[in-house]
């Protein structure tokens, strides 16, 4: 067997359609083969590995199911009257193994196909991934930047509530994550304050999810950088208020 055959049956040896012949012929060229051409011949194998998670589980309708259950009951009972009947005489079965020549070329070329379209897809996730660890590393640089504030506030009437606002002070601009704050009354809104020596300015309308989390992005106006000195979270009537008039839900002194 040559290296060219070897790679066109590796598809077949991956999923374990070979008969019992090939795969020995398979294993014995490997045996002397490049560590060149074992590793190109494992990553069939490592693909193969993989098919499980990726391909689409069929479930098998439960009227078939049924149908199989019947069949395998009536095909023991059979074989049980059979076994009684000839208890004395027992033939030797000796199974017939089909030969390298006889491996459907249709099962060959749908080996590799689907291991193709595993290999494409992995290929896809993995630039997903890189595209994921690019915007991690991207915000942990802002984070290590010195222009970078970070504030936390604390719970108030809800003590487990917290959020936590990055301020980019060259672009004057908030990102605030709200963790733990139950969703309001249908009647109210959350209100995000910016507190000054001089005024309190309303920042944003807010409602929390079913976990309790709420993600705000903000562009500070000229009048709330006179000063600022504290930002504060309160419970207003649905649409908001001019000044605060709930309780206090989060605070943190900046």
């Amino acid at each position: 067997m040559t290296w060219d055959e070897v790679k066109d049956l590796a598809p077949l040896y991956a999923i374990g359609a070979l008969d019992l012949k090939a795969a020995q012929a398979v294993e014995d060229f490997l045996r002397s083969a490049t560590q060149q051409q074992k590793s190109e011949f494992a990553e069939w194998s490592e693909v193969a590995a993989l098919l499980p998670a990726i391909l689409p589980q069929l479930e098998v309708p439960s009227h078939l199911k049924g149908l199989l259950l019947t069949r395998i009951a009536a095909n023991e009972f059979t074989n049980l009257s059979s076994h009684l009947e000839s208890a004395t005489k027992v033939l030797p079965f000796q199974p017939k193994r089909p030969s390298t020549a006889q491996t459907p070329r249709w099962l060959l070329l749908a080996a590799t196909i689907a291991l193709a379209f595993t290999s494409a897809f992995l290929g896809w996730q993995n630039s997903k991934l890189s595209d994921r660890l690019g915007t991690a590393q991207s915000q942990l640089d802002d984070l290590l930047s010195p222009y970078t504030r970070i504030i936390s506030m604390k719970g108030v009437e809800i003590p487990d509530a917290n959020a936590k606002v990055v301020w980019d002070t060259r672009t004057q601009t908030w990102k605030v994550f709200v963790h733990d704050l139950p969703a309001p009354p249908s009647d109210r809104d959350y209100q995000l304050w910016y507190v000054t020596k001089d005024a309190k300015i309303n920042a944003a309308l807010f409602r929390t999810n079913e976990k309790g989390d709420r993600e705000l992005s903000l562009t500070l106006p000229p009048e709330a950088l006179n000063g600022l000195a504290a930002t504060a979270v309160t419970l207003e009537p649905k649409g908001g208020s001019p000044q605060p008039t709930g309780k206090f839900y989060l605070m943190a002194t900046i």
